[in-house]
């Protein structure tokens, strides 16, 4: 092996999700088939978040990740609004469809992954974000929001809606 390998090699291996180190810390604590159990149950994720961590130095900040079977994507930020400095952000082909926060950048690559956004898609939102079903999505988002703040009635919301379809 040479040294870049070596680096490499000895870069990615630092990068572990808290759920690996749970099951490393408890793999002499409990019986052997217990312990293979609970590596099965973390090992799809810590080989992702490995992945993903070493690929970006660790801050795979504003990298999509899209689930295998859906079209949804996610991406970890920087969060402006919260009490959290990270959030995962999702969205999927009709707009942003929800949000996470957290106390730190390596929570929320964890979770992200952990919640099976695992499959890197650079460019993702871009793509999506220039398609008329996103310019939709939006429209409507925006009609809810209206509706939410109390500027329009319920009945008003729902008469907006069904005239954008």
């Amino acid at each position: 092996m040479n040294s870049n390998t070596q680096a490499a090699t000895s870069s990615a291996s630092r990068y572990r999700t808290r759920a690996w180190e749970h099951v490393r810390a408890a793999h002499d604590r409990v019986s052997p088939d217990f312990a293979r159990i609970l590596r099965e149950g973390a090992r799809a994720t810590q080989i992702a978040y490995q992945g993903l961590m070493a690929q970006y130095g660790g801050q795979p900040i504003g990298i999509e990740c899209r689930k295998a079977d859906r079209e949804t994507w996610a991406f970890v930020l920087p969060d402006a609004c919260g009490d959290k400095p990270w959030r995962i952000q999702q969205f999927d082909q009709n707009g942003f469809v929800g949000h996470l926060c957290f106390d730190t950048i390596t929570e929320a690559v964890e979770d992200m992954l952990r919640m099976g956004y695992r499959t890197v898609d650079v460019g993702a939102l871009d793509r999506v974000a220039a398609t008329d079903r996103w310019a939709l999505g939006i429209r409507r988002a925006a009609i809810i929001q209206r509706h939410q703040e109390g500027l329009i009635s319920y009945a008003q919301m729902v008469e907006e809606l069904s005239a954008t379809v």
